[in-house]
């Protein structure tokens, strides 16, 4: 299957017009069946502004026409649950090679994001603790506090739940974690957006150099609470790797590539889920008086939620061996693209699975939103820990969430960003 598609918007629509609204809830378009013969691009249209607003008409095509395929870059998407489980869990599935042609994002090699066993595990040792259910307990009251305030200060129930209620806890409580200054949320996360759309398949022109100029304005934020951040100073996770690097554990360039990470990445994956549910709220209003009248779903609506509408929608492996997936042979040494979004709604395992539905028995609730195996999230307690503790806030003061207008988003065939929800809370 091959493609002559550009590297630049491929429909000759205006990608402005796309920005407004985000993956169907309860419903899915169908489109029409390829029968395994169309090219690749058609399948995965990955820089398309209709494929980047909402993927899954065109996985729920491609995962029963072509479960395992080549794609038009040259990569092999698997999208078939039961598949990612198994192939993604393989020991000779590596996320070390490929970082050379990253461009800015090559800076995730050093960190946990970027290596394999034993240097996976050793890296992930230095931060395991701080994400521990005890630890969680105690960040969530920054969250609360910080979400509390700004509900406080709301005039007329009016906020932008991306802005007030996704990035700035989030944020300020990923700041207590590292001890370090939480005044600069907002270009924080201007500057973290500007880094992520290097990551889709087919960037567009302009995008390299964004990203490198947001990374090295993040660099240099960072590169100031360290510089001359003394022995003990303070007792937060900043300090703690600087104690590690100094006794030899980690290196500098790990160092200061893992605090950069978790500072710049403190709201984004956390702020999206936080934001995808209020969404869900306003939406369907059945789930929030569910949310709010019976403690005992709030935690399989929250996980709903994650299955329903991730904020990272694949992960990439390189294999060092060669393998065969449904019949599909792929050598050792190529790049596969597990497609954990599409397998979140894979009909083989997820009854009616573009339903939302939070009654899931739970041997068939387990989605993979939050990576699998080794490199499974490690702060996926603490993100769902801060939602939870946003949306209980919310609950406790506000019984009703509307959209004030159709939100904004800017997404790309990897990632998915909100850059407004305008919201009503009212009673």
């Amino acid at each position: 299957m091959g493609s002559t598609a550009p590297l630049t918007d491929t429909t000759g629509n205006d990608r402005s017009f796309y920005r407004f609204g985000g993956v169907a809830l309860n419903s899915c378009s169908a489109l029409p069946p390829g029968n395994g013969q169309l090219p690749a691009y058609e399948y995965y249209p990955w820089d398309d502004p209709e494929f980047e607003r909402d993927p899954h008409p065109w996985y729920t095509r491609a995962q029963a026409e072509v479960p395992v395929m080549l794609d038009d870059t040259g990569a092999y998407v698997v999208s078939r649950y039961d598949d990612v489980m198994e192939f993604g869990l393989m020991p000779c599935m590596s996320v070390e090679p490929g970082w050379d042609a990253a461009g800015p994002w090559s800076i995730a090699s050093s960190t946990i994001i970027g290596r394999d066993a034993p240097d996976h595990t050793r890296l992930r040792r230095q931060t395991n603790k701080w994400f521990a259910p005890k630890a969680v307990r105690e960040w969530v009251s920054t969250t609360k506090e910080v979400t509390s305030q700004i509900l406080d200060a709301t005039e007329g129930g009016r906020l932008d739940g991306w802005r007030d209620l996704s990035v700035l806890p989030t944020h300020r409580t990923m700041c207590r974690v590292l001890q370090v200054d939480d005044n600069d949320a907002m270009e924080v996360m201007a500057e973290m957006a500007d880094t992520m759309p290097m990551l889709s398949a087919r960037p567009r022109p302009g995008t390299w150099e964004k990203a490198a100029e947001g990374f090295d304005k993040l660099a240099q934020r960072i590169d100031a609470m360290l510089d001359g951040r003394s022995a003990s100073s303070a007792d937060g996770l900043t300090d703690a790797l600087l104690d590690a690097e100094r006794e030899g554990t980690i290196s500098s360039e790990e160092m200061r590539a893992t605090a950069l990470l978790l500072y710049s990445l403190g709201h984004m994956d956390v702020g999206y889920l936080i934001a995808a549910g209020l969404r869900v709220f306003a939406e369907l209003p059945e789930v929030y008086a569910a949310f709010r009248k019976n403690e005992e779903f709030r935690d399989a609506i929250i996980n709903e939620i994650v299955r329903m509408d991730p904020p990272e929608l694949s992960f990439y492996r390189t294999t060092l061996e060669d393998v065969i997936i449904r019949g599909v042979n792929i050598p050792a040494g190529s790049r596969i693209r597990f497609m954990i979004s599409a397998a979140n709604r894979d009909p083989e395992f997820f009854d009616q699975p573009h339903h939302f539905d939070y009654h899931r028995p739970q041997t068939h609730s387990k989605n993979l939103s939050f990576g699998l195996g080794p490199h499974t999230c490690a702060g996926q307690g603490y993100a769902r820990a801060q939602a939870r503790t946003i949306f209980e806030e919310v609950a406790a003061r506000f019984k009703s969430i509307e959209l004030e207008v159709p939100f904004e988003m800017d997404n790309t065939d990897f990632s998915r960003h909100y850059t407004t929800l305008p919201l009503r809370l009212s009673n």
